[in-house]
């Protein structure tokens, strides 16, 4: 979450290179202006969500599952496309299937595997949501031309690429 709601102004970021050589105030206006969309779309993913009585984390495992409903993934994968430990993944998956939402099976072919499965009511549960889910995202999006959502996906994977300078376990350069 990121709290700061008055973003400076360009020249005021740039006033900040007499202090802070180290200034690029495009990067900067940029950073702190992707910081700020990205965690006002979070908090309305977070809010829609609740209004349909689900998590984030649940939702995730329920639309990676939905990719292929049929084959089921072993809950180590699925943690693994979800972004998150298998221990988080236990847990998700406990109470997805106490809501009846999955269920986990025997592999067919190794009886020691664990396959996790959509069930009806998982289905029925995004069937519910799905169109107005993407709808909304339509939306979201929809003052963008189809050649600037490209741009926005190419620019944002660019910067994902990067993401590597921020971590802490990175010393920096001097």
């Amino acid at each position: 979450m990121f709290f700061l709601r008055d973003l400076p102004k360009y020249d005021a970021i740039r006033a900040r290179a007499a202090r802070y050589p180290e200034v690029d105030p495009a990067a900067l206006e940029s950073f702190l202006t992707l910081l700020r969309v990205g965690s006002d779309v979070l908090a309305a993913w977070e809010k829609y969500l609740a209004g349909h009585h689900i998590s984030q984390g649940r939702f995730t495992v329920l639309m990676v599952l939905n990719r292929d409903p049929i084959t089921g993934l072993n809950p180590s994968d699925l943690a693994a496309r979800c972004g998150v430990t298998r221990a988080t993944m236990t847990g998700l998956l406990d109470s997805l299937e106490r809501k009846r939402l999955i269920r986990r099976e025997s592999d067919q072919a190794d009886r020691r595997t664990v396959l996790v499965r959509l069930n009806d009511k998982g289905i029925d549960l995004l069937e519910g949501m799905l169109h107005d889910y993407y709808r909304r995202i339509s939306l979201l999006m929809g003052e963008l031309s189809e050649d600037e959502k490209r741009s926005l996906t190419a620019m944002l994977t660019k910067v994902a690429g990067s993401i590597r300078h921020v971590s802490p376990s990175e010393s920096p350069s001097v």
